[in-house]
């Protein structure tokens, strides 16, 4: 029942006889009651009458508009890897045999459309050994994938979808990619993907803290997140309230390998500087100096009387690299890459990633009682399978 303007009149009738002899004032009911109808129609004048006769809030919440307009471009990826192994037995001869097996396989996470091409954004360990890769849009329908670049130090990947004519699938829509370096911490965010295979589930929360590392790689700068990430979410957008990707959900931290409020993503801005050379090349062309070293320590200092206490200590040289080429020898520690100060190894691995391969850098070392400085050529770190652990 509406509260109109008669059952006003009518109110401030009984309530002024009762006022009068409890000594209240006709105004200040009058008043009161007028507050009081003020608010009923402003009220009733929120509210939207649907079509099963019953009043509902008109509530201003940008956030389903938002994802509405994104989920078609975040995307569900099964990968499928074939495992080959061999079953060992013995004969009555004991002779030993053994037969080839395999099997395949199978993992799940996200990703996401970057343009009309059909070009999507996961993560490396998504599809790393994957044999067959399918996409499964929002629509429900389901395209091959071809990997087209890996960067597994990054853990980055990029796949593209084709229809069975090899044409680029009608009707996809990407997804605006936005500026990590913008990102505030506090500022809301939603994660999207497919958590456990639950395709399309998005999850809110704030970002917690920037330049986050965490021990998985020398490129340690993840975006924390308290929004939930959960298995499947891997390689899936991390949106603001924009709608634009500011970070790819990578990681989490957990003693249950479930959410604990704890997700890591990579910052949006680090995949577009190496979305260009994962499309041309396949991979990312990193330098590389050819040293083996290790973060300059007080044993270190001590056991081989060095007059120095920061740096990073190169303990071995590979042959025929630019480090070698160079002159740089055994002992040495390695103080600066163009002026930039080097404390530990993964800081020489971010500085280099930030070079192309046969361009120059300056080292400056120290060598004895005496500090100077080499210019090296860098190389491309060659794909070789036995390269030492650990090497620059």
């Amino acid at each position: 029942m509406k509260f109109t303007a008669t059952h006003r009149r009518y109110l401030i009738g009984i309530l002024g006889t009762v006022g009068l002899l409890q000594g209240i004032s006709p105004r200040f009911i009058s008043h009161f009651i007028s507050e009081a109808f003020a608010r009923t129609q402003t009220a009733e004048k929120t509210a939207k009458e649907n079509s099963d006769g019953h009043l509902t809030l008109l509530i201003n919440d940008p956030l389903p508009d938002m994802v509405e307009r994104i989920a078609p471009g975040v995307v569900n990826i099964s990968s499928t890897t074939v495992i080959n192994y061999r079953v060992y037995g013995m004969d009555d001869f004991l002779r030993l045999w053994g037969i080839p097996q395999e099997r395949k396989q199978t993992s799940l996470g996200s990703g996401f459309l970057i343009d009309k091409d059909g070009f999507i954004i996961t993560n490396n360990h998504v599809v790393e050994r994957a044999t067959e890769v399918m996409v499964t849009l929002l629509d429900k329908r389901q395209f091959r994938a071809k990997i087209i670049g890996k960067d597994d130090k990054m853990d980055l990947a990029i796949i593209q979808i084709r229809d069975q004519q090899r044409h680029v699938p009608e009707n996809i829509k990407p997804v605006p990619l936005g500026d990590s370096d913008l990102v505030r911490i506090a500022e809301t965010v939603v994660a999207a993907g497919n958590p456990f295979g639950l395709q399309n589930t998005v999850t809110k929360g704030i970002i917690s803290a920037k330049n986050r590392t965490i021990g998985l790689g020398p490129f340690d700068n993840f975006l924390q997140t308290d929004a939930s990430i959960n298995p499947g979410n891997s390689g899936g957008p991390l949106f603001n309230l924009r709608g634009e990707v500011i970070g790819i959900n990578s990681a989490i931290r957990s003693d249950t390998g479930q959410s604990s409020g704890l997700g890591f993503a990579i910052p949006i801005n680090e995949a577009k500087n190496l979305i260009p050379d994962l499309k041309k090349y396949g991979r990312v062309p990193r330098p590389w100096l050819g040293i083996l070293a290790e973060r300059l320590t007080p044993q270190l200092e001590q056991y081989y009387e060095l007059a120095l206490s920061k740096g990073v200590f190169i303990y071995n040289i590979v042959e025929n690299t630019p480090a070698d080429s160079a002159g740089l020898q055994q002992g040495d520690i390695l103080v600066s890459i163009d002026g930039i100060s080097t404390l530990e190894p993964n800081d020489v691995e971010r500085i280099l990633s930030k070079r192309k391969p046969n361009e120059s850098v300056t080292l400056k070392i120290h060598r004895g009682k005496k500090t100077r400085e080499i210019s090296v050529k860098l190389q491309e770190l060659p794909r070789l399978e036995n390269l030492p652990r650990g090497i620059i």
